[in-house]
C-alpha cells in the first residue's frame, strides 16, 4: 500500500479508539539532543528517573533494527480537578494529593494499550512489517519524538505542550520500520510567557528548557531518599508528583476538563487519600488500592515517605499514631527519619514523648540526627 494512503488509514483508526493526537516522523537519530541527555546523566541527580543509554535514548533503531518511522500518539487526561480540597491544620482527617496524571488508570496500561492496537492494525495491513511500542518507562526521548512528529512544543518546563490539550497528555510512540512521510513541527507557543517559571516553589525550572531533577517535585516525589529539609517544607501535600507549573500554563487553563475517557475518572478518596491510613498500609493492601494508578508505579515506599512528610507539612496531628508506630517499629531508617521529623512539627506531648523514647533506642545516625532536631523544636510542657 502507498505508504501516504496507509499512514491516512492509520490515523483515522488511531481517532477511532480514542486517540486525541498522532503524528508521524522519520527514525533517524536524534543527535541534536545528545549534549543534553549526556549533561543530565553526568549531572548525577539523586532522583533523576530514565536516565540510561544515551545511544538508546536518542536512537529509535536502537529499539527496532531497520526502524524507518516513530509514530507519536497523545491521549488527553483530565486537566482540571472539580474538587477543591485545602487540609487545614488539625482537621479530623488529614488528606494528601495525587497529581492529575497518577489517579485513575495507570495511564502508562491505558495507552500501550492504544499502541498495541494501532500495530495489530497496521500488521493487518501490512503483514511482515515490524512495529515496537514504548510509554515513558523505555528508554526513549519520547517528548522530543512528540515536537519532532508535530503534536506540539516544549514547554519552559520541559513538557511537552499541545494547542488543544495544553499539557494534560499522556505520550507513546510506536517504532516501525514503514517509511511513512513525516509531518511537520509546530512553532512554539509559549512566547515571552514564563508563568510556570515563576511558579515553581522550588525554583526548579531553569532558564533554557532545563530542569533541577532534584528540585522539581514531581521528580522528588519518587524517590525513596530523605529531602533536605527545605525540600521537604516545599513539597506540601503532594502524595506523587506535582501539577503547579503546569496548573499555571495559558494552554492548560484554556484545556480544563476537555477529556470524558472514562479510564482516567477517580474517586474522591483516590485523588486525596487520608494521610493516617497510608502510613499503615502493608504491601499488599498498597497494591490493592493503589495498583491500578500509575501511584503505584514507584511501590509503596515513595508514597509512605511523602505520606509522613505532608503529615509533618500540615501539622497533622490525627496521625501522631501512626508516626511513632513508624519511628518506633518501622525497619525503613528513611521513614523512621521523616517520622522524627514531623513529630517534632507536632507541638504535642505525645509526640515529644515519642522522640525522647526513640532516642534511647535508635542506632541508625540519621535518624538520631532527625529526632535530636526534633527534640530540639520542642515547644511545649514536657509530660
Amino acid at each position: 500500500m502507498d505508504p501516504a494512503a496507509l499512514k491516512e488509514k492509520v490515523k483515522a483508526y488511531a481517532y477511532s479508539i480514542g486517540v486525541n493526537k498522532i503524528g508521524f516522523t522519520d527514525a533517524e537519530a536524534l543527535t541534536e539532543h545528545l549534549p543534553f541527555v549526556v549533561r543530565r546523566r553526568e549531572a548525577g541527580y539523586r532522583y533523576g528517573i530514565n536516565e540510561g543509554d544515551p545511544a538508546k535514548r536518542i536512537d529509535p533503531s536502537r529499539h527496532l533494527p531497520g526502524a524507518k518511522s516513530v509514530i507519536s500518539i497523545a491521549l488527553a487526561y483530565p486537566g482540571a480537578d472539580p474538587v477543591v480540597v485545602a487540609p487545614q491544620e488539625g482537621e479530623a482527617l488529614s488528606r494528601g494529593r495525587f497529581s492529575l496524571i497518577s489517579r485513575g488508570r495507570d495511564y502508562h496500561v491505558v495507552v500501550s494499550g492504544k499502541l498495541e492496537q494501532i500495530r495489530e492494525y497496521i500488521l493487518s495491513l501490512v503483514p511482515g512489517s515490524s512495529a515496537v511500542h514504548m510509554v515513558d518507562t523505555g528508554e526513549i526521548l519520547e517528548k522530543a519524538l512528540a515536537v519532532k512528529a508535530g503534536l506540539g512544543w516544549f514547554g519552559r518546563n520541559t513538557l511537552l505542550v499541545t494547542p488543544e490539550y495544553g499539557s494534560w497528555v499522556c505520550l507513546g510512540e510506536l517504532i516501525t520500520d514503514i517509511p511513512f512521510p513525516p509531518d511537520l513541527p509546530l512553532d512554539n507557543g509559549c512566547g515571552p510567557c514564563s508563568a510556570c517559571i515563576s511558579a515553581c516553589p522550588a525554583n526548579a525550572i531553569r532558564e533554557g528548557e532545563d530542569l533541577d531533577l532534584d528540585r522539581c517535585l514531581a521528580c522528588v516525589t519518587l524517590g525513596k531518599s530523605m529531602p533536605e529539609p527545605k525540600i521537604r517544607e516545599i513539597m506540601g501535600d503532594n502524595l506523587y508528583g506535582c501539577d503547579i507549573c503546569q496548573q499555571v500554563c495559558p494552554y492548560n487553563k484554556k484545556a480544563g476538563q476537555i477529556n470524558d475517557r472514562p479510564e482516567f475518572l477517580y474517586s474522591y478518596d483516590e485523588a486525596y487519600p487520608v494521610l493516617k491510613n497510608i502510613l499503615s498500609l502493608s504491601n499488599k493492601a498498597f497494591r490493592e488500592r493503589f495498583g491500578h494508578t500509575s501511584g503505584a508505579w514507584r511501590g509503596r515506599t515513595p508514597v509512605q515517605r511523602n505520606a509522613v512528610i505532608a503529615a509533618g507539612n500540615l501539622v497533622a496531628r490525627d496521625t501522631i499514631p501512626e508516626l511513632v508506630n513508624i519511628l518506633d517499629s518501622d525497619p525503613r531508617p528513611v521513614l523512621r527519619g521523616l517520622a522524627a521529623w514531623a513529630l517534632g512539627r507536632m507541638g504535642d506531648p505525645r509526640a515529644f514523648q515519642a522522640l525522647a523514647d526513640a532516642l534511647e533506642i535508635e542506632k541508625d545516625p540519621a535518624v538520631i540526627e532527625e529526632i535530636m532536631q526534633g527534640l530540639g523544636k520542642k515547644s511545649f510542657p514536657g509530660p
